[in-house]
C-alpha cells in the first residue's frame, strides 16, 4: 500500500521494477480512476505510469496481504492515518515511512507516530529519505537515498527492495538523524528561495545552505541524532537539493515570498504542499524548548507567520553578534 501522491507514486515505479505488485491507495476518487484507467498521476504531470498499477479508495484492501507497507503522506496527515491503519498493517509487512515533516500538533517525527499508534512495528518499522525528486525517479534518473532502521534486518530489507540499477540506497541506523534532515531541510530551501527571489546573488544561497546545515545539526544532535548524518544524503545532499533545485516546491515558494507574494497566496494560487511552512513552526517551537539556536529558521517564521518584510529580516540575520564558525 502506498499513497498515491507523486512521492509514492514515484516509489511504487521502483518497487514494480523490483518484481512488487504495487496498490496505490488515496483517498481521492479521481486520482484512483486516473490511475486505473488513463495511466497517470494527478501530482506527477507528463510521467506515464505502468499498466500493472492498481489503485484504491479502501485501505484495507490496499493493506491486505501487503508484504510491504510504504506510507508517503503528507506529515500533517499521518497521525490521522496512522489511528486508522496502523493496526491493520499485515503482521509480517515491513513498513517503509517516506514522509518528511513533523506532526504539527504534538512534532513527533513520523516513525514515532506509527509506533506510537502500533508499537508492533518496531522491529519492521524504516524511515526512507534522500536528495529525490519524484519527477525524476518516477523517470528512473540516476539518484541514492537512505533507509534507516534500529533493525539492521528491516534496514537492509528495505535496502534490497528500493535497489534499482537507477537508485542507489545506503542503511543508517539513525532514524532520528535521517528523518530530521529530510524535515529540516524544507525551511532552508524557503530561504534560499527568498534570497533568489530578492535577486541577492549566490554568494548569500551558499552562506544561507552551509549555515542552514550548522542549525539544523544543533537541533538534530539536541534531538538524540548523530552528527555525522547530516553531511550525508538525508542530510545536506536533501539540503542541497531542495535549495537549488527548480522543481523543489519549498524554493519556489521562497522565490515566490522574496518578490512580495505571501505564502498562502501562492499555495492558493499553485496547489502545491509547501511543507516547509508547517516544519518551521515545530523546528522554532523544538528549539525553543531545547535552548537551540536557529536563527535562520527563526527569520523563516518571522516571515511567513508574522508578516515581517523580507528586506528586514535579511538585515536582522546580517547584523547578528559576531561569532565562531566552530560549534562542536
Amino acid at each position: 500500500m502506498i499513497v498515491a501522491g507523486a512521492w509514492g507514486t514515484a516509489l511504487a515505479v521502483i518497487l514494480l521494477d523490483n518484481g512488487y505488485r504495487p496498490v496505490l491507495w488515496d483517498r481521492n476518487p479521481e486520482a484512483v480512476r486516473a490511475i486505473n484507467e488513463e495511466n497517470r498521476c494527478l501530482k506527477l504531470p507528463g510521467v506515464s505510469i505502468p499498466k500493472e498499477f492498481t489503485a484504491t479508495n479502501d485501505w484495507r484492501e490496499a493493506l491486505s496481504g501487503a508484504s510491504m507497507v510504504v506510507s508517503a503522506a503528507p506529515s500533517t496527515a499521518v497521525s490521522q492515518l496512522s489511528a486508522s491503519m496502523a493496526h491493520s498493517v499485515p503482521e509480517d509487512a515491513l513498513f517503509v515511512s517516506a514522509t518528511k515533516g513533523f506532526d504539527p500538533e504534538t512534532l513527533r517525527r513520523p516513525t514515532q507516530i506509527w509506533l506510537d499508534a502500533n508499537p508492533s512495528l518496531s522491529d519492521r518499522l524504516v524511515a526512507l529519505s534522500g536528495p529525490n525528486f519524484a519527477v525524476e525517479i518516477a523517470n528512473r534518473l540516476p539518484a541514492a537515498t537512505t533507509v534507516a532502521s534500529a533493525s539492521t534486518v528491516a534496514a537492509l530489507g528495505a535496502q534490497t527492495a528500493f535497489m534499482t540499477p537507477y537508485l542507489r540506497v545506503y542503511t543508517s541506523e539513525d532514524v532520528a538523524g535521517v528523518e530530521l534532515g529530510g524535515a529540516l531541510k524544507n525551511i532552508i530551501a524557503i530561504a534560499c528561495g527568498m534570497v533568489e527571489g530578492m535577486g541577492l546573488g549566490y554568494n548569500a544561497q551558499a552562506a544561507i545552505i552551509s549555515r542552514g546545515i550548522a542549525e539544523l545539526t544543533r537541533l538534530g544532535v539536541a534531538l538524540g541524532a548523530y552528527p555525522l548524518t547530516f553531511a550525508g544524503l538525508s542530510g545536506v545532499g536533501d539540503l542541497v537539493l531542495t535549495s537549488t533545485g527548480h522543481l523543489s516546491r519549498n524554493r519556489q515558494a521562497g522565490i515566490a515570498v522574496g518578490k512580495g507574494e505571501p505564502i498562502r497566496s501562492f499555495i492558493e494560487r499553485t496547489g502545491y504542499t509547501v511543507e516547509g511552512l508547517t516544519t518551521v513552526r515545530s523546528a522554532v517551537t523544538l528549539a525553543g524548548r531545547l535552548g537551540i539556536s536557529m536563527p535562520i529558521s527563526e527569520i523563516v517564521y518571522r516571515v511567513l507567520y508574522e508578516d515581517l518584510p523580507v528586506r528586514q529580516a535579511l538585515s536582522a540575520v546580517m547584523s547578528r553578534q559576531k561569532r565562531s564558525e566552530r560549534e562542536f
